[in-house]
């Protein structure tokens, strides 16, 4: 967890859209040596994808305060160095402050069921499909929950939202598809505008 970026804390009940990052706000990248989709591992790595910081200006614009977070396995998985991973995190957080947006908080977790790395293996709290960060969110920030949203490309983060009380969007892209026993969410999007435009409806 980082320190806040800068938001009054003195809001009750306020809405809050909570973003997980790889496949919503930036590209998935298809790694070779891996031959599987990862979040960006490097800094240069980093794609935004279209339309993101617009639908991330039309979420502020309507009140809601917006979080990221994401799941970082790959350094207790043993591909990348775990200062790598800050760098990255940095890198996007630059990109969203250069387009003007303001992000209270971004929550990562760098932990892995799996993993190999010493500290950073084994099942975890802050992982999702747990509401750890959102309900430590909710507890700083004083959230309305049930008003709030939770969006992701992963049936995790709609497992993640549904525990949390939050209402769900799932954005389903070429990397990742919907199977028959995924949890549904209340909104299915092919990217971030799209699931902006129906949640701004919805309110």
């Amino acid at each position: 967890m980082r320190e806040s970026a800068g938001v009054s804390k003195d809001l009750s009940g306020h809405r809050a859209v909570f973003l997980d990052r790889d496949g919503v706000i930036n590209e998935n990248v298809y790694y070779e040596r891996w031959g599987e989709f990862e979040g960006p591992l490097r800094p240069e790595d980093v794609v935004i994808l279209p339309g993101v910081f617009d639908a991330m200006r039309r979420f502020s614009d309507a009140g809601f305060l917006l979080f990221i977070v994401s799941n970082q396995g790959a350094f207790a998985k043993g591909k990348v160095s775990l200062k790598s991973l800050a760098e990255t995190a940095r890198h996007v957080d630059s990109l969203i402050a250069g387009a003007g947006l303001k992000v209270a908080e971004a929550y990562y977790s760098f932990s892995h069921p799996k993993g190999v790395a010493p500290f950073f293996s084994g099942e975890s709290l802050e992982r999702k499909p747990n509401p750890y960060f959102l309900k430590l969110a909710e507890a700083f920030y004083d959230l309305d929950l049930a008003s709030s949203w939770m969006i992701g490309d992963r049936a995790t983060d709609v497992m993640c939202g549904r525990a949390a009380g939050c209402r769900t969007a799932r954005i389903v892209n070429d990397s990742n598809e919907i199977s028959p026993s995924d949890p549904a969410p209340d909104i299915i999007a092919d990217s971030l505008r799209e699931a902006a435009d129906g949640i701004l409806v919805k309110g």
